[in-house]
């Protein structure tokens, strides 16, 4: 599978802003538009399309349950140290946008409880309402690792839902990205961010898309997420009761 990634020239030591500014596309547009019934993706993805939303500023949100809503941190402009109880005054998540179909639902966002962009993870975790009715679960049990098959559903370019296809983690091929972050190379393109990366055989969630790396050199590149264990998300979701 071939990645649609982010052309940003940069050395990651100084990378302090939305990795989803720019765009390049590397390889064949693979991305699938949602039908409206989701006709034309896999069945057993069927159930989970309705989780996923389209934030109105612009990123992509999934609902894992109780109202609490999966994002990537940048999406708030969020500082390299962890920040909880913030204010989302005014922004709102569209569920269930796909072609043909306007959302079934909108939400506003009522708090940030938690969020961080640093050099190593890029999340945030929000409590919207209403609540929407279908959630896809963390994995708080395994993390993702080489070999696993990941996909991604995202409102790219704020477009009606979009399937990236299967894609699997990557080895560490890119030593200027830090090795905890979750390489892989399911398509994605700006507005992508937040969107959940599933497990393919679980389809729990085992990833947060945060953005796309360039080497200048070579042009060549890797999408990249922060995982849900082993990070600070991991600890403030079991203290909000996942398990």
């Amino acid at each position: 599978m071939k990645s649609l990634i982010i052309l940003t020239v940069f050395l990651f030591s100084t990378f302090t802003f939305a990795a989803n500014d720019v765009e390049k596309i590397i390889g064949t547009n693979d991305l699938v538009a949602v039908k409206q019934d989701a006709s034309n993706v896999p069945l057993r993805f069927r159930g989970l399309v309705d989780a996923f939303g389209l934030m109105s500023m612009g990123c992509t949100a999934t609902h894992i349950g109780n109202g609490y809503v999966l994002t990537a941190g940048h999406c708030f402009w969020a500082p390299e140290s962890l920040v909880e109880g913030t204010s989302c005054a005014g922004e709102t998540i569209s569920w269930g946008f796909r072609e043909d179909r306007k959302p079934y639902l909108v939400s506003k966002c009522d708090v940030v409880i938690a969020a961080q962009h640093s050099d190593r993870m890029d999340f945030a975790i929000i409590k919207v309402s209403p609540i929407p009715p279908v959630a896809i679960a963390p994995d708080m049990q395994r993390r993702a690792v080489l070999g696993d098959s990941l996909t991604i559903f995202s409102h790219p370019d704020e477009l009606p839902l979009q399937w990236s296809r299967s894609c699997g983690v990557e080895s560490q091929n890119y030593p200027d990205l830090p090795p905890d972050y979750l390489q892989h190379q399911c398509d994605t393109n700006p507005g992508s961010s937040g969107a959940t990366i599933l497990n393919l055989i679980s389809l729990k969630v085992v990833g947060i898309h945060d953005g796309g790396f360039v080497d200048p050199a070579s042009k060549k590149g890797i999408n990249y997420g922060t995982y849900i264990l082993n990070s600070p998300l991991f600890d403030i979701l079991q203290r909000l009761g996942f398990k």
